[in-house]
C-alpha cells in the first residue's frame, strides 16, 4: 500500500475530491501518482472557474469553486503549496510508518478536569484526542 506525503508538513494528503471516509492509500505508486495529478488539476479547475466567473462582472465568491481557489491561492491561509505537483511525495506504507510525526499537547481533559498530556500522530483526527470534548461526549 502506498501514501501520498505533504512534503510540507509529512502528514498523509487526502485527495480533495475523495471523500472524507475514504482510505488514504493506494495499492501501487502508479495509482498514488495519478492522485496527485487528480489534486493538481482539481485546484487548476478551480482557479479557472474563478477567473470565469470574474470575467463574467461577477464576484469571486460567486463561483462554487471559490474556497478551493482560495486553499490554492490565498497565501494568508498558509495552504497555497496544495496546487504545487513538487510538494508530493509517494511512500510506501510502511517506510512512512518510520517516520510519522508525533504532536504533544498539554491541557485540560474535558472528561475529568485534570490536566494531561497526550502524544499522537501527526494524521490522528482531532476528535480522537482525549483533550477534545467529542472524545467525552457519547
Amino acid at each position: 500500500m502506498y501514501v501520498i506525503v505533504n512534503k510540507k508538513n509529512n502528514s498523509i494528503f487526502s485527495e480533495p475530491a475523495r471523500r472524507s471516509w475514504q482510505s488514504n492509500t493506494y495499492k501501487s505508486e502508479a495509482a498514488a501518482k495519478a492522485g496527485i495529478t487528480r489534486t493538481v488539476k482539481f485546484y487548476e479547475n478551480a482557479i479557472a472557474d474563478v477567473k470565469k466567473v470574474v470575467a463574467e462582472g461577477k464576484p469571486e465568491y460567486h463561483s462554487r469553486w471559490y474556497n478551493h481557489y482560495e486553499d490554492a491561492t490565498n497565501s494568508a491561509k498558509g495552504r497555497t503549496h496544495v496546487a504545487d505537483r513538487d510538494n508530493f511525495r509517494v511512500m510506501h506504507a510502511d517506510e512512512y510508518a518510520l517516520i510519522e510525526p508525533q504532536i504533544t499537547r498539554t491541557g485540560i481533559c474535558p472528561g475529568t478536569g485534570k490536566e494531561m498530556t497526550y502524544t499522537s500522530s501527526i494524521n490522528e483526527p482531532h476528535y480522537m484526542s482525549p483533550l477534545s470534548e467529542s472524545y467525552w461526549s457519547a
